[in-house]
């Protein structure tokens, strides 16, 4: 299985999970979710716009790693 390549709030939600060290405060990958998602709705375009730029940077690098990838949900 290949996996898809990560999208802007992904990125954002695993800068978040590293800078902030919520794995000490929350264990609860939905939670976790829940926070990340207020805190990217609260950023503007231009706080997002790095967040945008990795996503964009790990797509290009899923599709050099994995040329014939096609996303198919089932």
């Amino acid at each position: 299985h290949i996996p898809r390549p990560p999208n802007a709030f992904m990125v954002f939600r695993s800068w978040l999970w590293n800078k902030d060290n919520l794995r000490n405060v929350e264990r609860d990958n939905r939670n976790v979710s829940r926070i990340a998602g207020r805190l990217w709705n609260d950023l503007s375009e231009e706080q997002r716009a790095p967040f945008r730029k990795m996503a964009g940077e790990a797509k290009v690098r899923h599709a050099q790693l994995y040329p014939e990838y096609k996303y198919t949900p089932t």
